[in-house]
């Protein structure tokens, strides 16, 4: 394709997938991070997903965006309200963006680019910090296709393409605990597209008291029970890289194996200090007590609260 065919070549429209459900409180704060993209055209898609209080219903009604297309669902949970929404969209690139969370401005302008310049490039996302009850980076690992087959390392506000979501059929919605975007990429992966991610930071996730996540993380029979689902779900892509699989699997395991030992080593040690004999608890206040009388620094009392344990440690081996 010629420059001057490009340069007149209308931008294919981009699809933002968000699902709300009683997100009222920061639903026009998402809605103001589309507003303010660089790039044109955008549809914004809002499912309300059942919101039942004043707020949410104020703040759907007074959403004033020039293509906008709010449907309404009953309860049926992130992945079925994002298949009703993709469905229901017309863009040629899909973003999903919960009601709590916002993008930068430029965000899809660039993905964008390295969508149209690369037919074969499948998932397109950047690096994201934390905001809300906590706030600094996000410390996602890069992403890493080897990584990635273990664990998800890609969140879901990523853009990709709907034709891929037609292709494995959308987001699996037996996943009722979460996970279903890792479920959902790993689709993807199969259809033999790759993944570019940005070193800038332009997602921004929002950190509340509760979430689904959070419930998730902290289940151990859920994360359990999810992860062999996702496998049995895949199970033939994981046959066709077998031997990248099980060489990752037993690269993470002696990891497990030696972050464990020095996990165990430090907890040794501290017991050490709680078994301390009364005559050596004795010893050390009254060196402690020294030390304060005579005014020294709290950096001089660290070092030699720091030495007094070095010399324990040493006497015990």
């Amino acid at each position: 394709m010629n420059e001057e065919v490009r340069a007149t070549k209308p931008n294919p429209t981009v699809s933002v997938i968000m699902p709300c459900f009683n997100d009222g409180e920061y639903l026009l704060e998402a809605v103001d991070s589309i507003k303010k993209q660089t790039y044109s055209p955008i549809e914004l898609v809002i499912i309300d997903d059942g919101s039942d209080d004043e707020k949410t219903v104020n703040a759907l009604n007074s959403i004033n965006y020039h293509n906008l297309k709010i449907i309404r669902t009953d309860h049926i949970r992130p992945a079925g309200a994002r298949n009703r929404g993709i469905k229901e969209s017309t863009g040629k690139y899909i973003l999903p963006l919960d009601a709590d969370d916002i993008i930068d401005a430029s965000y899809i302008e660039r993905a964008v680019e390295e969508l149209e310049t690369d037919d074969n490039l499948g998932i397109v996302y950047c690096h994201a910090d934390l905001f809300g009850l906590q706030t600094g980076k996000w410390e996602l690992p890069d992403y890493d296709f080897k990584y990635e087959i273990l664990d998800n390392c890609i969140f879901v506000s990523a853009v990709f393409r709907k034709e891929d979501w037609v292709a494995v059929g959308g987001f699996c919605e037996d996943f009722h605990y979460g996970m279903e975007d890792y479920d959902f990429w790993l689709s993807i992966l199969e259809l033999g597209r790759t993944v570019k991610q940005f070193d800038e930071v332009w997602f921004h996730y929002r950190i509340k008291k509760s979430s689904r996540t959070t419930e998730f993380i902290n289940d151990y029979e859920r994360v359990q029970e999810t992860y062999s689902a996702i496998f049995s779900r895949h199970r033939d892509f994981y046959l066709t890289i077998f031997d990248t699989y099980c060489t990752e699997l037993r690269r993470n395991l002696i990891d497990q194996i030696f972050q464990n030992r020095s996990k165990a080593t430090r907890i040794d040690e501290l017991n050490k200090i709680v078994k301390l004999q009364t005559s050596e608890w004795c010893e050390f206040c009254e060196q402690h007590q020294k030390v304060v009388k005579r005014s020294f620094s709290l950096i001089e009392i660290c070092v030699r609260i720091k030495h007094f344990f070095k010399r324990l440690f040493k006497k015990d081996k």
